[in-house]
């Protein structure tokens, strides 16, 4: 399973920048493939220890629950995707949700530093990670302050919305499960 998997993030990777074939042995002795029952959840302590995740198979979801108990959705990602989640002392770290049966590929924050410094085209990835990263979470906010009927649109087109519980697509485009109900049988 290793090396499949592997192999769909070096071949993601190439299509990024160029990569050597030193980088593509030290990446691959490093990475961690982990696969992921339906509705299990990575915890924020176990998510800390590692500072990226890439989804080779299945969906993904993150989420927080706020002081007053409610579930904020703030994120979904899928294959060929990062994950790269957010700590931040406002509210309770992140969790990921597997929505499905996932595999993933994690680096540890050490192994991802030492990458860095040893390869050129390490830094190289890392920015153009970042930068996908930037424009996902742009487009979030970009959907979140359109109308419900707007932002619902854009969300099955750029989501693969038929695989997403349709209370987690309310949740996370900010509306009432019941708004959203509305929504769709309007069309």
């Amino acid at each position: 399973m290793k090396g499949a998997a592997t192999g769909k993030l070096l071949d993601l990777l190439a299509k990024l920048s160029p990569i050597s074939d030193e980088f593509i042995a030290e990446l691959s002795e490093k990475v961690i493939v982990e696969r992921f029952e339906k509705n299990t959840e990575l915890a924020p302590k176990v998510i800390s220890k590692s500072a990226v995740y890439f989804v080779v198979s299945g969906l993904v979801k993150g989420n927080y629950f706020n002081q007053q108990g409610r579930e904020i959705v703030t994120g979904f990602w899928w294959e060929k995707m990062f994950v790269i989640t957010k700590q931040n002392s406002i509210h309770e770290a992140e969790h990921l949700l597997f929505v499905e049966d996932t595999i993933l590929i994690s680096i540890s924050n050490f192994d991802l530093e030492r990458l860095v410094k040893q390869f050129c085209e390490a830094r190289r990835l890392a920015q153009a990670v970042y930068l996908i990263e930037r424009r996902r979470l742009r487009e979030r906010g970009d959907i979140l302050i359109l109308p419900a009927n707007e932002a619902y649109s854009i969300f099955q087109e750029q989501f693969p919305a038929a695989r997403i519980k349709l209370r987690d697509i309310a949740n996370f485009l900010g509306i009432m499960p019941y708004t959203l109900s509305r929504i769709r049988n309007a069309r």
